[in-house]
């Protein structure tokens, strides 16, 4: 009776101290946080300040004092705000006190987010060891998402290593991530034909070849949208559903074609990306084969139709009128919720 007895006087104690510890730590937390603010409220007004009268003593003075976390991230939250020549002396100020150095040690030790933030800022800073520290953590990083930060980055540069080589480094098998398509839209018009050869290799992975489908669609337009038109034949269903968006951001003389047969492909995503190029084309002549597409056993597939038809205006929101007051069936119920919607924006 009595080893219970003190027992629970030992297990009231500890949880007096368990508690005065979180009570002592979230204080504690508290106090560094509100810390923290005032240490950055007053790196930018020093840094707009320096935007202004150009002391670049008193500037470095303020870098220095406070703590290299707050330099660093505040420091860079500002320089992106900034052009020209007050975004070329803040940079000088930056190297001069070294921030570059700790970037680069966050680009090694940090944990995995701080070393995408790390490769980010290391091509903002532009410093003199700026590439070879990203082709480092490109080479060696464990992370995939911290080299896929670093090509990037090294992009931005005009230092990113050929494509194939770059790919190699960053990891191909089964690769998702949608930071590729961010990658490839950074690439400089002189590298886009890199791009374009390998989304034509047939044994390249499908989704990275779609990725710079994509990409080129964006960023360079109707220069390949013969390319775009060959690529919708594909064998890889998302290799040729990317070509189908990819046409339908680009046109093509054979456009209306192309899109009337993807529309009968046997892969959902493919009939889905086709009739939503046929409504950001405008092609009316092809509300035949969207009006079949209505009933597609796949909701996606219905959908894109049906908003490709109202996109074509009053004759397509009559077409979808008259579906909507036929009998009740999968094409009824689609025509009726998408012009419940409202008109097309």
């Amino acid at each position: 009776m009595w080893y219970i007895w003190d027992l629970s006087i030992l297990l009231s104690a500890l949880s007096l101290v368990i508690m005065l510890f979180l009570i002592a730590r979230r204080v504690l937390q508290e106090r560094r946080g509100r810390a923290q603010i005032d240490q950055r409220r007053q790196l930018h007004t020093a840094l707009i300040a320096f935007t202004e009268n150009r002391d670049r003593e008193a500037l470095k003075a303020v870098l220095l004092a406070v703590p290299a976390g707050v330099a660093i991230n505040a420091g860079f939250e500002f320089i992106s705000l900034l052009r020209g020549e007050e975004y070329d002396d803040v940079l000088a100020a930056f190297n001069e006190c070294g921030l570059p150095a700790l970037v680069g040690s966050q680009l090694e030790k940090g944990n995995g987010a701080e070393r995408i933030h790390a490769a980010e800022m290391l091509a903002a800073l532009r410093s003199e060891n700026a590439v070879a520290s990203l082709l480092s953590a490109l080479d060696r990083d464990r992370s995939r998402e911290v080299r896929i930060a670093a090509a990037i980055a090294l992009c931005d540069l005009g230092s990113l290593p050929p494509l194939d080589i770059a790919l190699g480094k960053v990891g191909v098998v089964g690769q998702r991530s949608r930071r590729l398509i961010e990658l490839f839209r950074r690439f400089p018009p002189a590298r886009f034909e890199e791009l374009r050869d390998h989304a034509a290799r047939t044994d390249a992975v499908p989704f990275i070849r779609a990725a710079a489908i994509d990409a080129l669609a964006r960023a360079a337009g109707f220069h390949f949208a013969d390319f775009f038109a060959r690529a919708t034949g594909d064998r890889s269903p998302e290799v040729a559903a990317a070509a189908l968006r990819a046409l339908g951001l680009t046109g093509h003389a054979e456009a209306p074609a192309i899109l009337a047969s993807a529309m009968a492909n046997g892969d959902w995503d493919v009939r889905a990306a086709a009739a939503d190029a046929a409504g950001r084309l405008g092609l009316a002549g092809l509300a035949a084969p969207l009006s079949a597409l209505m009933d597609d056993e796949a909701w996606t597939v219905r959908y894109a139709a049906a908003n490709a038809l109202r996109s074509f205006g009053q004759p397509g929101e009559r077409l979808l009128r008259d579906i909507a007051a036929s009998e009740v069936s999968r094409s009824q119920r689609t025509a009726s919720l998408i012009l419940a919607e409202g008109p097309a924006a």
